[in-house]
């Protein structure tokens, strides 16, 4: 775990990585949080062990304790190979003003600083929160300690009251789920290429990849692909998961020869179609509002609506090569 001895805490208070046995508090730390900015969202404790999963809890996630033992707040590190690092906080209601905050964001930003020289030579560091623009003090905080808020994504969802469209395949196209032990390493290649040319996203690594899926890859329905007939390629994908009762969606790709052919929506209403069989009604995802691709447009042709503003509030560490030119590291 990155040192904490620079950083103050409250007289009492301590900093600890988290267990497993951690998860039902801090979920209740999460749903206090949201539910103080009038977000009735409730985090379970499995909600809080699928974001854990692929997670190295003892050097990439920690917890701070109050006086009386409980858990005062959490923050978890996703890293894209040490150049973007996103740092998801959060601090119980009750616990707010008495430094808290400002040590979890110090905590994530002397983390991304200790391990910048191990991120591909040349390129941009970068550390970032995504803060709910209903989090008012949130949003204060973040600002004052130098995150200025960059990007807007929308949280979008749909409710599925009748059984969806059924997807329209463009000819050559068909679509199918993800085959557990054939189609790893295919799938997230073409995950990579569809996003490679998307705004502001570090190539990503195969191993970690598999590490961070490996609970959704066993619900392999929710994944589907749009394979290319003449060779077997995978042209398209929608990899979906169960989520507190309802559907997540973790964004749909399409390689850009196959753009402007409809196979996007195809993908979607394939997905919300096994949603509505499985007896999931609302699903949700979250989409940059900025996207090159159009990307709200299409889930809002899809039926989607926005429920949420969450800000990227980033704070530059070093300046360097844009991502969209560092290589993947295994193609």
């Amino acid at each position: 775990m990155t040192t904490t001895s620079n950083l103050s805490l409250p007289t009492g208070y301590d900093a600890r990585p988290p267990r497993d046995e951690d998860a039902e508090a801090v979920a209740e730390v999460i749903t206090a949080s949201r539910a103080a900015y009038g977000d009735e969202e409730v985090a379970t404790a499995e909600d809080v062990l699928d974001d854990w999963q692929g997670v190295d809890l003892a050097q990439e996630a920690i917890v701070v304790t109050a006086p009386d033992g409980r858990i005062a707040g959490n923050a978890d590190i996703y890293n894209r190979r040490n150049m973007r690092v996103s740092v998801y906080g959060n601090v119980a209601p009750a616990q707010q003003g008495r430094g808290v905050g400002t040590f979890l964001v110090r905590w994530g930003e002397e983390w991304a600083r200790e391990r910048m020289n191990a991120a591909p030579k040349g390129a941009k560091v970068a550390v970032e929160h995504y803060i709910d623009s209903q989090n008012t003090p949130a949003c204060a905080l973040i600002e004052a300690l130098g995150y200025p808020r960059i990007r807007t994504v929308y949280v979008m969802a749909i409710t599925l009251d009748e059984p969806p469209p059924a997807p329209v395949w463009p000819e050559g196209v068909r679509g199918r789920a993800f085959v557990p032990g054939q189609d790893e390493h295919a799938t997230w290649s073409a995950v990579e290429t569809a996003f490679r040319d998307l705004l502001e996203r570090p190539p990503g690594s195969y191993d970690r990849w598999l590490a961070m899926t490996e609970s959704e890859r066993r619900e392999p329905d929710l994944w589907r692909l749009a394979e290319d007939q003449r060779d077997g390629a995978i042209v398209g994908t929608v990899l979906g998961k169960s989520f507190s009762g309802g559907g997540w969606v973790g964004g749909v790709g399409v390689r850009r020869d196959w753009r402007g052919k409809g196979l996007a929506l195809a993908l979607l209403h394939d997905l919300f179609g096994v949603f509505y069989a499985n007896g999931v009604r609302e699903v949700s995802l979250s989409v940059d509002a900025d996207s090159p691709s159009s990307a709200p447009s299409l889930y809002t042709r899809a039926g989607m609506r926005v429920t949420k503003h969450i800000g990227i509030c980033r704070k530059t560490l070093r300046e360097g090569t844009d991502w969209s030119a560092i290589p993947p590291e295994e193609e």
